[in-house]
């Protein structure tokens, strides 16, 4: 009796065992999940960067541009051909947005390896920049993008643009080719064309700080994704 006991504790331990075994197994399988996830994301954060570097260029050059023009309005226009003054008028692009890579986040999610990321500050800095953050960056980019495209299509009314785009050259659009344009001085001089010109900075400059908040919180990130790892 005592003998049969003892084979069938024996058993049950082993199950027990080979249960607790695999157990681990699969907590260590999940682990290294979440390690290949945190390194993937890392890597797309990298690539967020350089997204926001080319991102803020852009719009640095396109506020430059908006002063440029406004000095030279309040110059009577002085300052610049007319020509330039159009050039510059087409370079201005306040409707360039960022959009993060979220797919690596959204399968630390989905796979439940977020839950098994030991730092909580991690976890916080995470919700904070895919889910807040970017209902905030999708706001105010539609803000700009619906400004821009306003602003181009009373300003290619306004002084009669005709242009083309040369897409073998430049860097981002392709190299642009002025055809013709009829300057309206006084569309140019008017209250209205500089109020758009003013309306256009007054968001672009609240994304550039959007976008300096964001940087700063992907280099957090970072930090905390390489001490988790």
């Amino acid at each position: 009796m005592i003998k049969y006991v003892i084979e069938g504790a024996v058993i049950i331990c082993g199950i027990l065992l080979s249960f607790y075994i695999g157990e681990l197994n699969t907590q260590k399988n999940n682990i290294e999940i979440k390690k290949e996830l945190l390194q993937d994301l890392n890597q797309a954060l990298d690539d967020d960067l350089n997204q926001i570097k080319i991102i803020q260029n852009i719009l640095d050059d396109s506020l430059s541009w908006i002063s440029v023009l406004q000095d030279d309005i309040e110059s009577n226009h002085n300052n610049l051909s007319d020509e330039e003054a159009v050039n510059l008028i087409l370079d201005i692009e306040v409707g360039a947005s960022y959009f993060p890579a979220i797919g690596v986040y959204n399968e630390l999610i989905s796979t439940g390896s977020y839950e098994l990321i030991e730092s909580s500050i991690l976890k916080r800095q995470l919700i904070d920049f895919y889910e807040t953050q970017k209902e905030r960056n999708n706001t105010i980019s539609i803000v700009l993008d619906n400004l821009h495209i306003q602003y181009i299509r009373e300003t290619l009314e306004g002084f009669a643009i005709r242009f083309s785009y040369n897409i073998d050259e430049g860097d981002v659009y392709g190299d642009r080719v002025l055809y013709k344009y009829d300057f309206n001085k006084e569309y140019y001089m008017s209250d209205k064309f500089y109020g758009h010109l003013s309306t256009l900075s007054y968001p672009a400059n609240n994304y550039r700080r959007l976008l300096v908040t964001a940087k700063k919180s992907i280099e957090d990130i970072k930090t905390l994704i390489q001490k988790e790892i």
